[in-house]
């Protein structure tokens, strides 16, 4: 298994004011995979290929919007490293990636944003693997927020499998056609959470080449989320996914999540899964 964490220091020391705190805890709880070889560290940078993703992604005012805000050069600096991360998975370097990010990206469209979400960095990952040949991919989001911004840019795409599990609000909505799962969980809990992935995950075999997580731990009980999930809840959840993917490569983009102390478990927790 060859793994990779893309990681900043700007994303602890310039990152969105609410998400910053649990990323350094995050990221210190992988130093012993780092140490053993486990786990490759890669420091992410913005590069011209960065910003012509972006400027086909986003509008110019909503480019702009950003800026004024003062948000624009982390939240550029997060979408580099999952697109940069999306490359390496691509071309073999690696087979699984874990990107932290100092702002998130699941809930930013073409032209607006909410959630500390200012550019949508899966979009930009995606279109990326669109020009290295790869076509079909699927996206899982277990951020207990929906995942609205990922769906407005990529919902119309047949090639894109996307899957929102989230809290429970909203609508059921399953459209085989264009692909797209709307799963909000009945109830709290580990047991609801993980009995909802294992009745949508397994009910077909997927046709995807490379998967794209849409990672956000503030599910947890300590957090701010909704779905009351406890710390065994993420490995378990976890390995779900790994057996979903079977051999293909695989993304874990961080999300929602503000609690340093969730952070430096659950992050860890996951990525063991993977890396063994």
């Amino acid at each position: 298994m060859k793994a990779g964490v893309f990681y900043h220091p700007d994303f602890y020391e310039k990152g969105y004011f609410i998400l910053k705190d649990r990323v350094k805890p995050g990221f210190e709880g992988l130093k012993d995979l780092i140490r053993l070889n486990k786990l490759q560290h890669l420091i992410p940078e913005i590069d011209n290929e960065t910003e012509a993703l972006l400027a086909s992604t986003h509008s110019p005012g909503h480019i702009a919007s950003v800026k004024s805000e003062g948000e624009h050069t982390t939240a550029l600096l997060s979408a580099a490293g999952v697109v940069q991360a999306a490359v390496k998975l691509a071309r073999g370097e690696l087979d699984f990636a874990f990107c932290f990010v100092g702002a998130a990206g699941h809930h930013a469209s073409y032209d607006s944003y909410w959630g500390f979400c200012f550019y949508n960095d899966a979009v930009m990952a995606v279109k990326k693997l669109r020009q290295l040949g790869i076509q079909k991919i699927m996206i899982v989001d277990v951020d207990p927020h929906f995942g609205d911004g990922t769906r407005n840019l990529l919902g119309h795409d047949r090639d894109i499998i996307h899957i929102n599990f989230f809290g429970n609000s909203g609508v059921r909505k399953f459209d085989p056609v264009l692909q797209n799962y709307d799963v909000p969980v009945p109830g709290y809990g580990d047991r609801s959470f993980l009995q909802e992935m294992d009745l949508v995950l397994s009910q077909q075999d997927w046709d995807f080449d490379f998967l794209i997580v849409i990672f956000g731990h503030d599910s947890h009980e300590k957090d701010y989320g909704n779905c009351h999930l406890t710390f065994a809840a993420f490995p378990a959840m976890a390995e779900k996914i790994k057996y979903l993917a079977g051999n293909k490569p695989v993304l874990f983009i961080l999300s929602g999540g503000d609690n340093p102390e969730v952070a430096q478990v659950v992050i860890p927790s996951v990525i063991e899964i993977f890396v063994g």
